[in-house]
C-alpha cells in the first residue's frame, strides 16, 4: 500500500492518522471542506484536497488511484434529513466501484446496539454505516474506539477487543486508533475485522499482524461484527437503508 486518503482529515483523531501515515512513508491525500484550515492544522507533506465528503461524483476522480481510504468523519447528525456520517460512507462505497481498495471506518463503542439501549440516536447511524462497508464485499478494517484520552498514563499498549459488550468509559490513545486504521489496511489479518480498541499498561505494539490474527474475521456476507450479539434485525432500519444493503448485496451477485 503506498496512497491512503484520509476523510476527516482535520479532526481529533484525522490529524493523528495523517501524522501517523506519513511516518510510514505513505502518500497522504487529506479531505477537507476547508483547504486553508487544514493547512494550518495538517503537517507538511499530506497533499490537501477540497471537497465535499458526501458528493460520490466528486470523491470519484479523488479515490481513483488510493490503495486505502480512512474515514474518521465525526459528523453525528441523525435529524430528518437522514444521517451525514451514513451519506459519506455510501458516498466513498459508490465512488469506490468495484475496486478493491480498503476501507478503514471509524465508528464507536456499543455501535451494534439499538439507541433505545444507548439513548444515543447517532449510533444508530454507525451501525448502519458499518453494515454498507461489510455489505460492499471490499476489504475493510471497522474500528469503534473507547473513549479518547482517557487512559492512563502507562497505557501504552493496543488493547482490542470483540463482540461490543464493553461498558463504562474505557480509555484510548488516539495515536492508538490512528495506528490500527492504518495496519488494518497494511496488514493482510487487518482485513474483515470489526473490533473495540482500548489501551492498556504494557508494551507498545510493534506486531501488528499478529495482533489482528488473535481477533476473528467477520463472515463472509454477514452485515454484522462476528462476535456481536446486540444486532439489530434488518427490517427495523430506515428502507432507505435497507435499499442501500440490497443493492450493494445485488452488486456482489
Amino acid at each position: 500500500m503506498t496512497t491512503v486518503l484520509v476523510i476527516g482529515s482535520t479532526g481529533q483523531v484525522g490529524r493523528v492518522v495523517v501524522e501517523e501515515a506519513l511516518q510510514r512513508g505513505l502518500t497522504v491525500r487529506a479531505l477537507t471542506r476547508n483547504a486553508s484550515r487544514a493547512r494550518r492544522s495538517l503537517p507538511d507533506g499530506a497533499e490537501i484536497v477540497e471537497a465535499a465528503a458526501d458528493d460520490a461524483d466528486a470523491l470519484r476522480l479523488l479515490v481513483a488511484d488510493v490503495d486505502a481510504v480512512v474515514l474518521t468523519h465525526g459528523t453525528d447528525s441523525d435529524g430528518k434529513d437522514g444521517a451525514t456520517f451514513y451519506d459519506i460512507v455510501r458516498a466513498v462505497i459508490d465512488a469506490l466501484g468495484d475496486s478493491e481498495t480498503h476501507i478503514s471506518l471509524m465508528t464507536t463503542m456499543n455501535a451494534s446496539h439499538s439507541s433505545r439501549v444507548t439513548g444515543y440516536g447517532f449510533v444508530e447511524w454507525k451501525r448502519r454505516a458499518e453494515r454498507l462497508v461489510r455489505a460492499s464485499g471490499r476489504p475493510y478494517t471497522i474500528v469503534r474506539p473507547g473513549w479518547f484520552d482517557y487512559q492512563g498514563t502507562a497505557d501504552r499498549q493496543i488493547d482490542l477487543r470483540q463482540g461490543d459488550l464493553v461498558t463504562g468509559q474505557p480509555g484510548v490513545d488516539r495515536r492508538h486508533i490512528a495506528q490500527v486504521l492504518l495496519e488494518g489496511a497494511l496488514n493482510p489479518s487487518g482485513a474483515r475485522r470489526t473490533v473495540e480498541i482500548f489501551s492498556k499498561s504494557g508494551a507498545p505494539v510493534t506486531d501488528f499482524e499478529a495482533l489482528f490474527a488473535a481477533t476473528r474475521a467477520d463472515e463472509p456476507g454477514v452485515l454484522d461484527g462476528v462476535l456481536d450479539t446486540h444486532n439489530v434485525p434488518l427490517d427495523q432500519e430506515p428502507q432507505r437503508v435497507q435499499d442501500d444493503l440490497a443493492r450493494l448485496g445485488s452488486a456482489q451477485e
